[in-house]
């Protein structure tokens, strides 16, 4: 993977596939496109941070004992915990960070998510489903942060 790629961090808000080929992400100081494919810059930080894409959903679903739209832990020591507002595999997939949602409504059968930068997005999705998504990056959460408590 090229040194260029994107390095998902504890500011990054949410990556938002464009293509197969272009990926606009949205942090708390920028919001930019990039020349690589959202599946890449996932895998490519899921490596970077020891791991890799499959296995950290291997995990999630270990954990969880879901199999569809699993949350993953980006890196666990910042707790980096993303989920997909749809299939991974779709075209319309948009990754959140859990961690820099600050509030999310309903407006007209789609979702409205402010970020804690105060930026939003809306999103084509249902808000029982974006509800759903919340709840399992959230359980994930808590159960990233239980396993650090007791391995103390």
């Amino acid at each position: 993977m090229d040194t260029e790629t994107y390095e998902i961090n504890s500011k990054t808000c949410a990556l938002i596939q464009e293509n197969n080929f272009s990926t606009t992400i949205i942090d708390n100081y920028n919001t930019f496109t990039i020349n690589y494919p959202i599946n890449k810059i996932l895998n490519y930080n899921c490596e970077y941070y020891g791991s890799s894409f499959n296995g950290r959903l291997k995990g999630t679903k270990q954990a969880l004992g879901s199999k569809y739209k699993l949350p993953i832990i980006i890196e666990e020591t910042r707790e980096i915990i993303f989920f997909p507002t749809t299939s991974y595999r779709g075209n319309n997939c948009i990754w959140l960070a859990l961690k820099n949602i600050s509030n999310y409504q309903e407006v007209k059968n789609k979702v409205i998510v402010t970020f804690t930068n105060k930026k939003q997005l809306k999103l084509n999705i249902s808000y029982d489903s974006f509800e759903n998504q919340l709840l399992r990056a959230t359980k994930l959460l808590l159960i990233l942060q239980n396993r650090k408590k007791n391995t103390k």
